[in-house]
């Protein structure tokens, strides 16, 4: 239990920056696994153990159907589970360790086997790791910010604290997994071992989550919310308009993280003629977005959530079309992501915020105050996205003959470039056009006001 918690005036519960780090670190472990099965395991499947990209894309598209029934199953069992440890924060130390154990596993491929069998292994694997672990990991963190503060303002410091650390962990994997695996002999065995280390890691991290981090805010209208059918309360998030367009917004990012998180590391290989430099990529990509989202919190009080997202998404698609001038120009590509990362961070320094706004939206719409199921249909828009992205990825880059070797032809490094460019800018473009249509920033004070008249915000 956090010792730093620190509650406000009257009804209203605030954390204090002990918690919010607390809190930061848990999205710093979850995005070890995120990294690595976002891009790196789509590599190690092709250009280490030999699976065709096809086939690979196949796999992540059918797990990612899997992926999406299963955050509706542990939205169901949040809202119907309740321990010692909160509603959500509980999951967090369930899950420790069978995070770190089924990532390692992916890693795992028997060797020696049939390709047959190997690709029976990577679905179990895959979707024991992220379908079922990932899951009730990740989608009960995610939730629990608005049950740690009802303050509007501490949640949004909450999550811009949680959003500047988050790219963390997945910068550390990508600019160290490729380069520690290389010098301790780029093998299986040295995939295996690197991914232990991070495992590790990630539980500590987590375990500082866990005891640094305190529920506290309940509302009675989301207790009686979870004594309704599922039907209802599913019914209630499809009339929440501004709650789908952040759906398909992240459907839209999700298409770009796995296409940056894939192509990458061929693109750095193929067209930058070294594999090694995409972990220089990500990291100049990130590090401006960590300085954007800690420096955002004046420009969202300025200009809107809403506005700073929509700037930042044409920054993002304009970054990536200055690379038509010169695809494999070194300096260029650095440009391009450090641009890019700054364009990123108002999307991951706004978006959980924005999802906290729709769950109040939708309350006020329709009378029930839907959360963790709100929570998992957004994430399941994620995966649909990532899923897509994975089939059509492996579908196209198997067209072009791609073969994993250390040479490809002419024909798949086109396509390596073209998806890895073209996809980008597709993606953010997307985002643009569903910004346009936000306008919740303007009616949400009205909305909350509403909402204490009728008592709906009480802590019960």
């Amino acid at each position: 239990m956090a010792s730093n918690q620190m509650q406000g005036r009257g009804n209203t519960y605030r954390t204090g920056i002990m918690e919010k780090i607390a809190y930061g670190m848990g999205d710093v472990a979850c995005n070890v696994v995120f990294a690595l099965t976002s891009g790196l395991v789509v590599y190690f499947y092709t250009n280490v153990v030999g699976i065709s990209a096809a086939m690979v894309g196949t796999i992540l598209l059918l797990s990612r159907i899997f992926d999406g029934v299963s955050d509706l199953a542990i939205a169901q069992i949040m809202d119907k589970v309740d321990s010692k440890h909160g509603k959500a924060r509980a999951w967090i130390l369930w899950m420790a360790i069978p995070y770190g154990g089924t990532a390692v596993a992916l890693f795992s491929v028997p060797a020696g086997a049939t390709s047959l069998v190997q690709a029976i292994y990577i679905f179990i694997t895959y979707n024991l790791c992220t379908t079922f672990v990932y899951t009730a990991l990740n989608l009960p963190y995610s939730s629990m910010a608005p049950m740690m503060t009802n303050d509007d303002g501490d949640l949004a410091r909450l999550n811009l604290f949680r959003m500047s650390m988050s790219p963390i962990g997945n910068m550390i994997v990508t600019a160290c997994t490729l380069p520690l695996i290389d010098r301790i002999g780029g093998d299986q065995r040295a995939w295996i071992l690197v991914t232990a280390i991070y495992a590790a890691i990630a539980f500590g991290l987590l375990m500082w989550t866990f005891f640094g981090c305190q529920e506290r805010f309940h509302p009675a209208a989301a207790k009686e919310a979870e004594g309704l059918p599922f039907t209802t309360r599913l019914g209630a998030a499809l009339h929440n308009k501004y709650f789908i367009m952040l759906t398909l917004t992240m459907i839209a990012v999700s298409l770009y993280q796995n296409v940056n998180g894939t192509c990458s590391t061929y693109y750095a290989q193929y067209v930058l003629g070294n594999a090694e430099r995409m972990g220089v990529m990500q990291t100049v990509e990130k590090i401006p977005w960590i300085l954007g989202v800690i420096f955002l919190a004046p420009f969202i009080s300025r200009f809107g959530k809403r506005n700073m997202v929509l700037a930042g998404a044409i920054l993002c698609a304009a970054a990536q079309a200055i690379l038509l001038a010169a695809p494999a120009n070194y300096t260029l590509v650095l440009v391009s992501a450090a641009l890019r990362g700054l364009g990123e961070a108002p999307f991951y320094g706004c978006i959980f915020t924005m999802l906290a706004d729709t769950i109040e939206f939708g309350h006020w719409k329709t009378n029930i105050r839907v959360h963790a199921l709100l929570f998992s249909a957004f994430t399941v828009g994620q995966k649909f996205g990532g899923g897509i992205a994975g089939w059509a990825i492996g579908q196209l880059m198997d067209a072009s003959g791609f073969t994993g070797l250390a040479v490809e032809i002419p024909s798949a490094v086109r396509m390596v470039q073209n998806l890895y460019i073209y996809g980008t800018i597709a993606a953010w473009a997307a985002v643009a056009v569903f910004m346009v249509f936000y306008r919740l920033d303007k009616e949400y004070d009205g909305i909350v006001a509403d909402l204490a008249k009728r008592g709906s915000r009480a802590v019960s």
